[in-house]
């Protein structure tokens, strides 16, 4: 990596020509590349080890890339031209999770919608209120027009509700044939929270609107809304019929890839949410005939996209002023705790499930980092640039917290001894 990173910064500046635009992409594909290498041989073993998830080396390895005072490389200077990349990648998460939905699946999940919806609304709507109080207040920076702190407020509310099953994931890795009744449940919370959180963070894209178009009249934000709509469902009504009965799976992968350039690469122009988009889509083509292929295709993408997801998110992180940033994220990671807390009392009173069951609601991420990562290559301020360093260092504090304390959860509810052995995968 040392003599990767000396050979990048040693070659010629941004404006030289194709030549060094060349020499970026493939130094680009070169640390996605070992940064995969070493999450799958070195990091894989480490989190089963200790517990842990980690994503801070590759945002810190982002940062190093970026345009920043902190930049080593300079990788990511024209961020313009980077722009429909990032939404390819927010897009790639969307697509993912719209692939793992099915409408038969809403027969099922009773408990665990509940608990979901209590979590969005109370987790999401203190956060919010919050927040925009914190924007409006003046105390730690000027204060934000009222329009703006609630757009900036809101996400901060949709990442603080949206979850994730990556502490899930661990435990199941490490206690292979442990038998258990909340993790499936727990599973299932953050796969429906994700989906209404990505459902209202994309609405803010609408509402919110920003950038010109060629109508006599700005369109309306129900227009955007139906504009949203129509091109996931649309796109995916168009794939189907391209792809029709075709048997290869490798064809199917690489018209899924074009598809999914277009549908982001739309919605960045339009200023709308590739998360969205992509995720409607991914719904659509889950309820066909080729849905259980193309999510079988997609799935074994899922950790690379991740990484390449981190290191984007790095490589768009701008200095801010750390008295505001540090409020921001202790109330971020408080709020978001305490909310759970509520949420989840107010979901299981009366009920037989356990209480304390935010113990393993902690884990927060692709689907935050994806939202912090459409918002800021569309939207632009100083409460954008704090809230953006807030999602991520609350994302690096949830993942690493995660999965012990879905492990004690597990211990004291009696479905994982503490002595339990691990198997080696």
């Amino acid at each position: 990596m040392g003599l990767a990173t000396a050979w990048a910064s040693g070659g010629p500046g941004p404006g030289s020509g194709g030549g060094d635009s060349l020499t970026t992409i493939l130094f680009l594909l070169a640390v996605v590349g070992g940064a995969y290498l070493a999450t799958h041989f070195v990091v894989g073993r480490l989190q089963q080890t200790f517990l842990f998830l980690s994503g801070f080396e590759y945002i810190a390895l982002g940062v190093a890339l970026g345009p920043t005072e902190l930049s080593l490389v300079h990788a990511f200077d024209d961020m313009t031209a980077m722009g429909p990349v990032f939404a390819f990648a927010a897009g790639w998460v969307g697509l993912l999770y719209g692939l793992g939905f099915e409408l038969k699946s809403l027969e099922i999940v009773g408990r665990p919608m509940r608990i979901a919806l209590m979590d969005v609304l109370v987790t999401g709507g203190l956060v919010t209120a919050a927040a925009h109080a914190f924007f409006r207040s003046g105390l730690a920076m000027a204060v934000v027009a009222d329009e703006q702190a609630w757009l900036s407020a809101m996400v901060l509310g949709c990442t603080a509700a949206a979850g994730s099953t990556s502490a899930a994931n661990l435990l199941e890795q490490r206690y292979q044939g442990a038998e258990t009744h909340l993790l499936p449940m727990l599973q299932r919370v953050a796969q429906l929270e994700n989906l209404l959180s990505i459902t209202l963070f994309g609405l803010l894209f609408c509402v919110f609107h920003v950038g010109s178009t060629l109508t006599s009249s700005p369109p309306s934000a129900s227009d955007w809304i139906l504009l949203t709509v129509a091109g996931g469902i649309g796109l995916g009504v168009l794939f189907s019929i391209f792809i029709g009965n075709d048997k290869s799976g490798n064809n199917v992968f690489l018209a899924m890839v074009g598809i999914l350039l277009f549908a982001s690469g739309a919605a960045f122009f339009l200023n709308l949410s590739a998360l969205l988009v992509n995720l409607l889509l991914g719904m659509f083509l889950a309820q066909t005939r080729q849905g259980v292929k193309i999510a079988d295709q997609l799935e074994r993408t899922g950790r690379p996209v991740s990484l390449t997801l981190l290191l984007f998110a790095g490589a768009l992180w701008q200095p801010v002023p750390w008295i505001p940033a540090l409020v921001l994220i202790l109330g971020l990671v408080g709020l978001r705790l305490l909310g759970k807390v509520i949420a989840v009392f107010l979901a299981t009173v009366g009920t037989p499930l356990r209480t304390d069951l935010f113990r393993g609601m902690a884990a927060q991420g692709n689907v935050s980092v994806a939202m912090a990562l459409s918002f800021q290559i569309v939207y632009d301020g100083p409460e954008v640039d704090l809230a953006y360093t807030a999602i991520l260092i609350a994302v690096v504090v949830h993942e690493l917290s995660s999965p012990r304390l879905l492990r004690g959860l597990l211990v004291d509810a009696g479905e994982l001894r503490q002595d339990l052995p691990w198997i080696r995968s």
